[in-house]
């Protein structure tokens, strides 16, 4: 019977010392609470830059594509008078060549 009792109260004062000696497990809870905290602040400021660099790409874009879409309309511009200057160069070639076959048919 004394080793029962020997033996409970070796469990007793092992509980008990387990519930006195909450300050490790209350230390342990604040360094991480502490560090959810610094991971939450880093995962803000990263989240943060990752906004703002997807502004800046986005911006960036837009320009590109303003600016592409200024060279398409400059080179679509370009390839009409090009067009037209070969349309009209065509037309006085086809004048010359009827003249140089009158010219020719008069002499023959």
């Amino acid at each position: 019977m004394n080793e029962i009792i020997g033996f409970a109260a070796v469990i007793v004062s092992i509980f008990a010392g387990m519930l006195f000696n909450n300050s490790r497990f209350s230390a342990i809870d604040a360094r991480m609470d502490r560090m959810q905290s610094e991971t939450n602040g880093k995962f803000d400021q990263v989240q943060s830059r990752m906004d703002r660099m997807q502004s800046e790409t986005n911006g960036k874009l837009d320009q590109m594509q303003s600016r592409m879409d200024r060279m398409q309309s400059e080179l679509s511009g370009r390839m009409d008078r090009v067009q037209s200057d070969l349309g009209q160069f065509f037309r006085e070639l086809g004048r010359h060549d009827a003249k140089i076959e009158s010219i020719e048919k008069k002499a023959s």
